[in-house]
């Protein structure tokens, strides 16, 4: 585990290498090579061609590739879970909207704004609204019984019902993921009925009624088999302006995207986020 987060740390450190950083080492394996071949003896000849390609293949990486073709990032945190996991190296696209716009379902890296943070930073989210659309997002939650007897449960509710005997993570932070189907609830990879959660909260026999939460585009509901948790949220319908896009993280209820800090402008697009390329058990292409 510790060779693997020391690579990991190692690739982010080489992806991150400032402009200026990667002109001084040039400047070094230039220096090296010249001192080589210099002495004129046979056995450095080698030494001085290795310096000599590692040159050309930094400059053109670094120097062309990176800053105009493709680049790698490193994902920091769990908000893009499962699509993307903490230590992700990913490929970015950098061509993908120079000629083009972005797609519903793209993964893109974008500038933040500053109504997310003062600090320019990079995020990866998902594009789910377009100029002009209309997002809604509507929060799950449970109804038992009927009439006067309907109660309503919500995220919390329904975590403090469900982990009454205690979760595999029950910490606030790091909750298991809850999802709900019309007729099941799933927390983690665990199916509760509704007949048991019925009497699970004391109500065994009582009708219950399952709203998923949903994500909604222009007044239809969006399939998105990406998420493993549905929101657990509400958003007031927003239209998205000409010119800005509306994205949310994967990790629908541990992200902070444009349900908190709202639109942002397609000028700030990095990039589309094509692939994972590291560690090698993640390696995969990022689908929309």
């Amino acid at each position: 585990m510790g060779t693997a987060n020391g690579v990991s740390t190692l690739t982010e450190k080489i992806a991150s290498a400032t402009p200026l950083q990667v002109v001084l080492v040039l400047l070094l394996l230039t220096l090296v090579r010249g001192t080589l071949l210099a002495t004129r003896w046979k056995p450095l000849r080698a030494p001085a061609e290795l310096c000599e390609s590692a040159i050309l293949a930094i400059g053109l990486v670094f120097l062309l590739v990176r800053p105009f073709v493709t680049q790698s990032f490193f994902i920091p945190s769990g908000s893009m879970h499962p699509t993307l996991w903490e230590n992700d190296h990913i490929l970015v696209n950098k061509w993908a909207y120079r000629f083009g716009t972005a797609r519903y379902g793209d993964v893109v890296v974008f500038r933040s704004p500053q109504t997310a943070t003062v600090d320019e930073k990079d995020f990866v989210k998902r594009v789910v609204g377009l100029p002009g659309d209309t997002i809604e997002v509507r929060e799950g939650y449970i109804v038992v019984g009927t009439g006067e007897r309907a109660t309503i449960f919500t995220r919390d509710a329904l975590y403090s019902h469900l982990c009454a005997n205690g979760c595999a993570s029950d910490t606030a932070a790091h909750l298991p993921p809850l999802r709900l189907t019309t007729d099941a609830i799933w927390l983690e990879n665990k199916r509760h009925s509704r007949e048991q959660f019925a009497a699970m909260v004391g109500r065994p026999g009582e009708p219950v009624t399952i709203q998923p939460g949903q994500v909604i585009r222009n007044n239809v509901v969006l399939t998105e088999p990406y998420v493993s948790e549905d929101p657990q949220y509400h958003m007031n319908p927003m239209t998205v302006p000409s010119g800005e896009l509306f994205v949310l993280g994967d990790n629908r209820n541990d992200s902070r995207d444009s349900h908190v800090w709202g639109t942002f402008r397609t000028d700030r697009l990095i990039g589309r986020a094509d692939a994972v390329f590291w560690p090698p058990a993640h390696i995969k292409r990022i689908a929309p």
